[in-house]
């Protein structure tokens, strides 16, 4: 028997990554990042019992959990029946000086009934930030956004991809409470993303979530999502984003690659006035080096 979680570590970052194991919240569906802190800062960015990084096609779903190396832990979900015998991977790895890299897998397998579309979600619960909002640029602009009532505007999309080319319950544009009849994340925001990454600040730590695939990436927002707070009279949000993927051909690994860089905001040689914006886009400048933007927009 595996265990359901391990502990790794790198730079300045301390993680535990598990599998559904009920670890706090009374629930066993919290598979992914369950604890992440850094030594530039005490606490855990992650709300308690919770997790960040927490894939939806694992969630309550019993994926084996393995250690890769002392770096790295990997979450997989073989294909079956129950989930359209598409298989699902993915794997969490610190890397220095305060980065997880995440790279999902899905493939589809002998079996398989072709959808005319597939959405994948992630969940990041994240522990009592002072604000709960988000940073990200909108048409060549820095944008701040905070959605304060749960379904009301939690979806954000790409600058670039028409309307009438969204998933068809993002084409209608509604923002009212959805009371129930689609996910909370269906309610558009009315705002747009030019590139792929987003950022929160917790405790004066930067959490920057930066994706590879630019017209499939989109990120929404929970302000309670990740429940209480230790600020009181104040709710933890979920700053989460999701993944669309038009095809799914057998045999044929579908990839999506994700940063998270958990930072202090000082200053450096790259980012000398240590300004959160500044520091956001030279970490995105990094990593599309390592990771070519598909669909960028330059």
């Amino acid at each position: 028997m595996s265990e359901p979680c391990y502990f790794i570590s790198a730079g300045e970052l301390r993680a535990i990554i598990g599998d559904d194991t009920d670890h706090g919240a009374g629930q066993n569906q919290h598979s992914g990042v369950w604890f992440l802190t850094s030594i530039k800062d005490g606490h855990t960015a992650v709300s308690q019992g919770n997790g960040v990084l927490l894939f939806g096609h694992h969630r309550g779903r019993r994926p084996a959990v393995r250690r890769v190396d002392e770096t790295a832990v990997e979450l997989f979900k073989e294909a079956s029946e129950a989930n359209n015998f598409v298989e699902t991977r993915g794997v969490y790895r610190l890397v220095p000086p305060h980065y997880i890299d995440y790279e999902m897998t899905a493939t589809a397998r002998e079996g398989h009934r072709p959808q005319e579309d597939y959405s994948f979600g992630w969940c990041c619960y994240v522990n009592s930030p002072l604000d709960g909002g988000i940073h990200f640029i909108e048409k060549g602009l820095w944008t701040y956004y905070y959605n304060p009532i749960h379904g009301q505007g939690a979806m954000i999309f790409p600058t670039d991809l028409p309307v009438d080319e969204r998933e068809p319950w993002g084409r209608d544009a509604a923002t009212a409470f959805l009371d129930g009849k689609r996910n909370f994340s269906h309610s558009d925001s009315g705002h747009t993303f030019d590139y792929p990454f987003y950022f929160g600040i917790i405790r004066g730590m930067m959490f920057l979530i930066m994706a590879d695939d630019y017209p499939g990436f989109r990120f929404y927002l929970s302000p309670s999502g990740a429940g209480g707070s230790i600020v009181p009279g104040q709710s933890s949000p979920a700053w989460d984003f999701n993944w669309q993927v038009n095809a799914l051909p057998v045999d044929e690994p579908q990839v999506l690659h994700v940063r998270v860089a958990y930072k202090r905001l000082d200053k450096t040689e790259e980012v000398p006035n240590g300004y959160a914006a500044d520091h956001a886009f030279w970490e995105f400048q990094k990593f599309r080096e390592i990771h070519p933007i598909r669909g960028a927009r330059d």
